[in-house]
């Protein structure tokens, strides 16, 4: 059996004292510390492989693309996405809902539409669809709580009407530590013909996610909370609206040709992985 000594001496950080003391770190759900192996890889790849994904035909550029679509595969079998493609890379959970709502939102949402979302929800998915509500002169309603934290699917019901066109959850409270009935109020969403954007940056770290059982049309998560580097975000889309949507950042592997005037954009993934 793993003692805490044993646990410890997985976190580079862990060993270290603070004030004469083991450091103890509570702070995971904000993000979490790095295991030695996660150190190790990358170190492995900056010291033995480091090059720039599908921008060369050389040994080291192809071995970076290898690892970087193979991350992309295991990050699909992780989340139970239908597709590779359907897996965007971002800089954290922040930009990919900012890329919903930019791409998404801007382009779907017109005046005297509807954005429903969570009183919960952390600022990340709260600000951007106010962004948006207040550029479309949309209506942003919110889904409020019951007297024990919980947001229930009759509330949901009351809430999402004819007029919603998007509807912003997130799967697990990052205040209260709660689990929002996400699949149900999928199913109210989409009932309604609104998408559905869920917040999975507190449940994909703890919690068994499938985007699939979930029909969710995006899902958003961050790295760094579940023990990989600062700096990776993930972005799940259903490839179809990924599809139609335009890009949100633009430049660098995301394109496809360029002329003196115009331009024209890579197929999924790599349309929304500007850079």
């Amino acid at each position: 059996m793993r003692t805490e000594e044993d646990i410890r001496k997985d976190f580079p950080l862990l060993t270290h004292k603070m004030n004469n003391q083991p450091l103890v770190y509570l702070d995971n759900g904000a993000t979490t510390q790095k295991p030695n192996e996660v150190i190790q890889a990358i170190c492995g790849y900056y010291g033995g492989c480091n090059a720039n994904p599908h921008r060369g035909a050389y040994a080291l550029s192809v071995k970076a693309t290898d690892i970087y679509e193979y991350t992309r595969a295991a990050t699909r079998s992780f989340i139970h996405a239908r597709l590779p493609q359907e897996i965007i890379f971002t800089k954290n959970a922040t930009e990919a809902l900012n890329l919903v709502a930019y791409s998404y939102g801007l382009t779907n949402v017109e005046a005297g539409d509807e954005i429903v979302i969570s009183i919960a929800e952390h600022h990340s998915n709260l600000v951007p669809w106010q962004m948006v509500a207040q550029a479309k002169g949309a209506v942003l309603k919110y889904m409020y709580l019951e007297k024990d934290g919980r947001l229930s699917v009759e509330e949901a019901k009351k809430k999402i009407t004819k007029k919603t066109k998007i509807v912003a959850v997130t799967e697990v409270s990052n205040v209260l530590g709660l689990i929002n009935p996400v699949r149900e109020i999928a199913a109210v969403a989409h009932e309604n013909g609104a998408v559905i954007l869920v917040d999975g940056s507190q449940s994909a770290a703890h919690m068994a996610v499938d985007v699939q059982d979930m029909d969710c049309d995006f899902f958003a998560f961050s790295g760094h909370k579940l023990l990989s580097p600062m700096g990776i975000g993930v972005l799940y889309g259903k490839a179809a609206l990924l599809d139609a949507m335009p890009p949100f950042l633009r430049g660098g592997d995301m394109i496809e040709y360029v002329t003196e005037q115009e331009t024209t954009f890579a197929e999924l993934p790599q349309k929304f992985e500007a850079g």
